[in-house]
């Protein structure tokens, strides 16, 4: 059942995506204090959430790794694309990244430490095309067992990473650094073997987790 909270066309859409009833309802409680939302509309599980996108047209989508578990249809992360609704995620203290959706989050928030202002910041910089990562989370998500090897990138090399991590494509940091775009692609080549990461998301979060990006 959807929940609108304002009429207002200027604000964003949010779709919340929890099953436990007292978690929705606490998140919809925070998300309804921040200035930004114009309207929240709640639902149980995320293929709920999908079917309403297109006729609700949400900025985001506010979920969580136990949400995303049970959302095993490759087709829902495909269509949440299609109608350009960026992905935030709650994380747990024990919790991990469910893999198939790993690619397609534009952000991560630590559910332990969640408060206001946290949930503001991400929601900002989510809907604002940067990828969010809370900093008390960065220093844990999908840590791996074992110490990883110390990893150098060059000058280059981190001025393309940070700029990915700012959110901009490779058209827009090739504009930035005064490079081709086939140059900003080769060096995120670079940056991904580095790292041991299949995309640019987990690469900003394992430089964050290493140290390679301020947080």
């Amino acid at each position: 059942m959807s929940l609108p909270t304002s009429e207002s066309a200027r604000g964003l859409t949010v779709a919340l995506a929890v099953r436990k009833d007292i978690h929705r309802y606490g998140l919809e409680g925070m998300l309804h204090s921040l200035e930004s939302i114009a309207s929240i509309f709640s639902y149980p599980t995320i293929a709920d959430a999908t079917r309403a996108a297109p006729e609700l047209s949400p900025d985001l989508l506010l979920t969580s790794t136990a949400e995303l578990a049970e959302a095993t249809d490759p087709a829902l992360a495909r269509q949440l694309r299609e109608h350009d609704v960026r992905l935030l995620v709650l994380i747990g203290p024990d919790e991990r990244m469910t893999p198939a959706w790993a690619s397609h989050v534009h952000g991560f928030v630590d559910r332990s430490a969640l408060h206001l202002s946290l949930l503001r910041d991400a929601v900002g910089d989510v809907s604002a095309g940067r990828f969010h990562v809370s900093a008390s989370l960065a220093r844990r998500l999908m840590v791996p067992a074992d110490p990883a090897p110390a990893v150098a990138l060059t000058g280059r090399e981190t001025q393309v990473l940070e700029l990915v991590a700012g959110g901009l494509s490779n058209k827009q940091a090739a504009r930035s650094l005064g490079i081709s775009e086939n140059g900003v692609k080769r060096l995120m080549g670079n940056i991904l073997a580095k790292l041991n990461s299949p995309n640019r998301t987990l690469a900003v979060v394992r430089a964050l987790e290493i140290g390679l990006l301020a947080k």
